[in-house]
């Protein structure tokens, strides 16, 4: 709640649209007092308030997300999630296209970026916002060049950060969305002063730029970058289904039961008389798309998501006949889990339906709403779905008691949840660390401490 009291937010969107005016001079001028930076705080705080009405498009939900999500993102704890995209392409041979893609955009292999980023993240762990080249220095007898070559992802001096403001990405969110956009910094949590020091903006700009920065710099690549990597985030749901669940019926078994014209799921759980349905949708799903409060592009951004809605109708409608394998009664209840590559905050399929344009969100026949209806749907980050199956595998929950309760808790407003963890929470569930980060950070851990002979950073 600190960090809330704070808003750090406001504070650096001060920077960025200093740094963005080139009328501003940095080396040059007297320092701004500070009862005059706190006003121009305050006055930022109450631009939303000025502004007329909920917003131009009336959708009071969608205004209320893009400035619930930046709140949330600085209430959320650092966690080791950073690791995961690294994590997952180490996982792939070292001749893979994916994996060079890696070496030849971030400078590196996987794992040496997986050791760089324990390394940076280590540096704000004890409440440090301030480090030297020293602090490195222990590692580069044996990483070389890749530190240099890592700082430079993360490190700008004030001209830099200036230079990186003015290019056509760092503009793309303009106008009323930019109040609400998570610090655009996080792409450089570290600012480079003139005796060398190195400054961390905030440790939360470190913690969600280094959850962010590996898709961030691969998705320059588009479709190149997507494609194979929808597949491993694919695989790596199916994965964690199948570890918490192993009667779970992967996508590849359904389809060879069903032929493969029949629509299909990543993963179909049946139990208890469910049938829980899981779905993973990887794209871009770019800053802008977080924080417009546009219905309509709230709509044609996530698409992804709808196909995903679409399929669960299509599947649940299919395991109706009897003709299907895997038909289990006339009334099974159906859930539909959509497992997202970043925390999109759209919650579940009514609070969807709500941030669409009205009507647009709609269902495909008239037994849609009997087979699986909104409330049925749950739209999670991979770090929610991790944790989910986590605590299935740990036997600290019932996975068809949770989706029962959470669908009848999201059928009221007064005790809908717009986030997936806080049903979670309301079992006594913690996050939850799967096996394939635990397994980077026991690696990782064993790689340093060969470097550092037990030693400690300085």
């Amino acid at each position: 709640m600190a960090n809330l009291k704070a808003a750090p937010w406001i504070s650096l969107l001060l920077v960025k649209w200093s740094l963005q005016d080139r009328m501003v001079h940095i080396n040059v001028g007297h320092r701004i007092p500070l009862s005059a930076f706190n006003r121009l705080r305050q006055e930022v705080w109450d631009l939303p308030a000025a502004m007329d009405g909920p917003n131009e498009h009336g959708n009071m939900h969608a205004m209320m997300r893009t400035l619930l999500q930046q709140q949330i993102e600085f209430q959320r704890e650092p966690g080791w999630g950073f690791l995961r995209w690294a994590a997952l392409i180490s996982r792939r041979p070292a001749n893979d296209a994916l994996w060079q893609r890696f070496r030849e955009t971030l400078g590196m292999d996987p794992h040496t970026y997986i050791d760089l980023s324990m390394a940076l993240f280590a540096s704000t762990i004890d409440g440090k916002r301030t480090i030297t080249d020293r602090f490195f220095a222990p590692l580069r007898p044996v990483y070389g060049q890749s530190v240099g070559k890592f700082l430079d992802l993360f490190v700008r001096d004030l001209s830099a950060l200036r230079g990186e403001l003015q290019k056509p990405v760092a503009q793309e969110v303009r106008g009323r969305a930019e109040l609400a956009e998570f610090p655009y910094l996080k792409r450089y949590p570290f600012v480079r002063l003139a005796a060398g020091e190195l400054t961390c903006w905030h440790p939360l700009v470190l913690a969600r730029g280094l959850e962010d920065a590996v898709h961030i710099r691969l998705s320059d690549h588009g479709e190149e970058y997507t494609r194979p990597f929808s597949l491993i985030f694919e695989r790596y749901v199916i994965e964690l289904a199948t570890a918490a669940i192993p009667d779970a019926i992967p996508e590849a078994d359904y389809e060879r039961a069903l032929g493969g014209n029949a629509p299909k799921v990543e993963a179909l759980i049946q139990l208890d008389s469910c049938n829980i349905m899981v779905e993973a949708k990887m794209a871009l799903f770019s800053d802008s798309m977080i924080v417009t409060d546009n219905p309509e592009k709230v709509m044609y951004k996530t698409k992804r998501v709808r196909d995903a809605i679409s399929q669960g109708w299509k599947v649940s409608k299919s395991l109706s006949q009897e003709t299907n394998p895997y038909y289990s009664g006339e009334r099974p209840e159906n859930f539909l889990l959509v497992v997202t590559s970043r925390q999109l905050h759209l919650g579940y399929g009514e609070m969807l339906a709500r941030l669409y344009p009205p009507g647009r969100l709609a269902y495909p026949d008239d037994d849609a709403e009997q087979r699986l209806p909104l409330n049925h749907i749950f739209i999670l980050s991979i770090e929610e779905f991790e944790t989910l199956m986590g605590s299935v595998q740990a036997e600290k929950v019932s996975l068809s008691t949770l989706l029962r309760k959470a669908a009848a808790d999201n059928k009221e407003p007064s005790t809908a949840k717009l986030y997936f963890l806080d049903h979670l929470r309301a079992h006594g569930l913690r996050k939850f660390q799967p096996h394939l980060i635990k397994q980077a950070i026991d690696d990782s851990h064993l790689r340093l401490a060969s470097v550092l002979g037990g030693g400690a950073f300085a």
